[in-house]
């Protein structure tokens, strides 16, 4: 069977010319000879805000006693929480991870652009996330891409919160005072990831194709203007060309992407502007879907929900996330910890939906989930105020990424004791799985745990 892919292929590249195919026909020769190293690693992460309590994320029947001992157990052999149950499909595509702390970088409410980078930095980010790091190791036309319901506007870190335009959530970042934008208007993106193939009324291919010709005349005006200034002038003038070029070469490949784009892009429908809360988050997820499939980006970083927002389509019209994280009761009456539980069961279902999709698409021997990672984790830890002394995760998909999570729950010694590792041992498992320079640490380093050896990732996790 491999053997005729691999003629089949061999096949279309004798016939195809253009240089501008190379990177999708690169992926077709892959999936044609199942050769799994030749897919891209992708990436998402499903950021909630308020915490994530391990309790109600641990599997029925799993007692961590006094907490002092590394627990690897089998996901199969236990029922997952109700709010977990639509994972129960990927039982043996996820991992629930317990244990980690992050607690050497502040936070109240958040831990901000530390929960991804692991420095202190509550408003300018001190170094590159973990999201941005892994968007240069895994390029496509967009680098990174992210949704958040709301967030500040670009420029404005204290004003009014938005939710229509580009937003700074303070989640990612490319490095230290270079954060990473989220687009909260789900319309936007759409036109944004998709308009280059499209007809749309507003936007879509006249409006990329003006793009791309006023980027040409701006590379061609700033090229002309280099001969005529002195040579520092020129240093500083080619960080504006190589801005203009970055753009072009990105607007190139979305053109050589067209018809894939044309046949994967969702319709975009009313949903699309809705302010309903719960439907624009759910059309985040459906973009997303669409994006990775189409190969826009293999790095997507979701902001699920601040603590601003109000799931009214649960009830919750006048209670907050952080109304809910202080105990108070919802408009109909549920307790906090219900509440909590609806709004999990909701983001997990997300998920759940996004993995449905990603497995439904063959690649190589297997499907697009096994060579992407969904991580569900929260901006500070396990409760809505943390001390971050325990930093809850669930992965999905991703076992082409040379990791060790298949159908596990894995919880770490508790914070302080031998054994006990970080979120930083995390990222930096997932960091060298992805081809990243061996480093013994990632972010700031946790005094307190200073007679503990957290160098390197989680050999637990390592193969």
């Amino acid at each position: 069977m491999i053997s005729s892919r691999r003629k089949f292929t061999k096949g279309m590249m004798l016939g195809a010319s253009s240089i501008t195919l190379a990177p999708l026909l690169r992926q077709m020769e892959a999936h044609a000879a199942g050769n799994a190293n030749g897919f891209p690693k992708r990436f998402v992460f499903v950021v909630k805000s308020s915490g994530i309590t391990p309790s109600a994320i641990r599997p029925e029947g799993i007692e961590i006693g006094d907490d002092n001992q590394l627990l690897d157990l089998k996901l199969k052999d236990y029922h997952l929480p109700p709010t977990l149950r639509s994972l129960d499909p990927f039982k043996e595509e996820i991992m629930i991870l317990e244990g980690l702390s992050g607690s050497n970088f502040g936070g109240n409410h958040s831990s901000y652009y530390g929960a991804l980078s692991c420095h202190h930095s509550p408003e300018k980010p001190a170094a590159a996330t973990l999201d941005c790091l892994l968007g240069q190791l895994n390029p496509a036309p967009f680098k990174n891409y992210g949704f958040a319901p709301n967030g500040h506007s670009i420029g404005n870190n204290y004003g009014p919160i938005v939710q229509d335009t580009a937003v700074f959530p303070k989640i990612s970042a490319y490095g230290q005072n270079s954060p990473m934008p989220y687009q909260a208007s789900a319309e936007k993106a759409y036109r944004e990831l998709f308009g280059s193939a499209l007809d749309l009324k507003n936007g879509g291919k006249n409006e990329f194709a003006l793009q791309t010709n006023l980027l040409d005349f701006l590379s061609k005006d700033t090229k002309r203007l280099a001969s005529q200034i002195s040579q520092e002038e020129r240093e500083k003038l080619d960080h504006y060309l190589n801005a203009f070029e970055s753009v072009r070469a990105r607007n190139d490949q979305l053109v050589s992407m067209q018809e894939k784009i044309r046949k994967n892009a969702p319709e975009l429908t009313s949903q699309y502007s809705s302010t309903v809360f719960t439907d624009r988050v759910s059309t985040f997820f459906d973009l997303t879907a669409a994006s990775l499939i189409t190969g826009l980006t293999n790095v997507i970083s979701i902001r699920a929900d601040w603590l601003s927002a109000k799931y009214a389509t649960f009830g919750f019209k006048n209670t907050s996330v952080h109304d809910i994280g202080h105990n108070k009761i919802t408009d109909n009456g549920l307790k906090s910890a219900e509440a909590r539980d609806v709004i999990r069961k909701f983001q997990i279902d997300q998920i759940a939906k996004l993995a449905t999709q990603l497995k439904a698409v063959p690649e190589g021997d297997g499907t697009m989930l096994d060579n992407t990672m969904i991580i569900f984790l929260s901006d500070t830890g396990e409760a809505h105020h943390s001390r971050r002394k325990e930093w809850p995760f669930i992965i999905v998909g991703g076992r082409g990424h040379k990791m060790k999570t298949a159908g596990r729950y894995l919880r770490y010694p508790k914070y302080g004791q031998s054994g006990h590792k970080t979120i930083g041992n995390l990222y930096n498992t997932i960091l060298q799985a992805s081809g990243a320079p061996i480093r013994d640490h990632f972010g700031q380093l946790d005094n307190k745990l200073k007679d503990l050896d957290l160098r390197g990732p989680l050999s637990d996790l390592t193969l």
